[in-house]
């Protein structure tokens, strides 16, 4: 039985729901008639963002909406289970497979690709031409064109990447009949920035390996106007109102980030004196539940100080919190990364994304060099 809420909330953590959660509608975050022209015309793009941005939220939304025009079979599958397999390549391709098979049952009620991959594994089918072969069996034997999208795509690790990109590109040439129509990968980071590193050390860019992409697309952050929405639709249900302070402070300090604009709504609303309908919500409110964001340190928080591990975006960073923010003193290709992660705004100066990251990177940053001075101490 599925649970009953007598409020929506503020989401947190996976797609957004319109029974359970306060949502701004997924298809207005991105340019519909660019997206719905490039599957027409029967492209391969990618669409990226970071973390808990929405990315699947949006294509959920998009493969029901394209599946209730009745144009196209759409099935959206997150592969990211394949990641474990590393460079074990048929264990990886045949993870993927399986996925797919079982998001096709679910989504088109279609049970033929699970008999097609029992078909291969006792056919000792090899892994490099697995899915190049389930996809093209299933494009062959169905009457509308396929539109496939692959969540967490660079989630994948090395030789299990290599072999999945090629094995779309090489059935690339036979859509729209012997192969998916159109197809989009998802990640946290463009095609470009898959760094994979096969068995044989060979490092291989993901942009060579999908040369047939057509576009980069990526999902942006809410708008102003955006977060009024999300937080008048609390207001609308509830009667609980935000000061005018409390909400220019909320969008100051997330900066439309999605994550953080609903898990600060969430602690405000949802917690300690907030609960009480009948109080305002008010700029101390708003500031007391920052607080205890950053203390709490939710994963998507820890993730950031974890990303300081990486030289490239521990090098920028520690450059830009010590006040060195000049273009001239990055790499563009560093930049650009890090842009696409989400953790820095570019313009004429470069800044951390907003006041809440800024403020858990610091922290990540002063940690990591005591961490670094107190080993030195110890060492003789």
């Amino acid at each position: 039985m599925a649970p009953v809420f007598t409020d929506r909330f503020f989401n947190t953590a996976g797609p957004v729901r319109a029974d359970w959660h306060y949502l701004i509608d997924p298809l207005t975050r991105w340019d519909m008639d660019e997206i719905l022209q490039l599957i027409a015309q029967g492209k391969y793009f990618v669409l990226h963002a970071p973390r808990q941005t929405g990315k699947t939220s949006c294509l959920l939304a998009l493969m029901d909406y394209l599946n209730a025009e009745d144009r196209y079979q759409v099935v959206y599958a997150n592969i990211e289970t394949a990641q474990t397999a590393r460079n074990d390549v048929f264990r990886g391709i045949d993870t993927v497979v399986h996925t797919l098979a079982s998001m096709a049952q679910l989504y088109q009620q279609d049970a033929r690709l699970h008999d097609w991959r029992q078909a291969m594994l006792k056919q000792s089918a090899p892994a490099d031409d697995m899915l190049r072969s389930l996809l093209s069996q299933w494009a062959a034997q169905t009457d509308q064109p396929i539109v496939l999208f692959l969540d967490e795509v660079d989630a994948l690790v090395g030789d299990t990447l290599v072999s999945l990109l090629r094995q779309l590109r090489a059935g690339y040439t036979q859509r729209p009949q012997n192969f998916p129509l159109s197809i989009i990968l998802c990640g946290v980071r463009d095609v470009r920035d898959y760094r994979i590193q096969t068995s044989d050390q060979e490092i291989i860019t993901g942009g060579s390996e999908f040369n047939i992409k057509a576009e980069s697309l990526r999902l942006g952050h809410f708008i102003e106007p955006d977060v009024q929405a999300l937080l008048c639709q609390h207001t609308v249900l509830t009667g609980q109102a935000f000061t005018p302070e409390a909400l220019t402070y909320l969008w100051q300090q997330t900066q439309g980030q999605p994550w953080l604009v609903n898990a600060l709504a969430y602690q405000v609303c949802f917690k300690k004196e907030g609960r009480d309908r009948t109080q305002s919500i008010t700029l101390e409110m708003m500031k007391t539940a920052r607080e205890r964001l950053i203390q709490q340190r939710d994963t998507h928080l820890d993730q950031l100080t974890d990303k300081l591990k990486e030289p490239r975006i521990y090098q920028v960073v520690a450059q830009i919190l010590d006040g060195n923010m000049q273009a001239r003193l990055f790499l563009r290709d560093d930049i650009q990364y890090l842009e696409n992660l989400g953790l820095i705004q570019c313009g004429s100066t470069w800044k951390i994304a907003n006041p809440i990251y800024q403020e858990t990177l610091l922290q990540g940053l002063t940690w990591s060099n005591q961490s670094l001075s107190t080993q030195g101490d110890n060492t003789d």
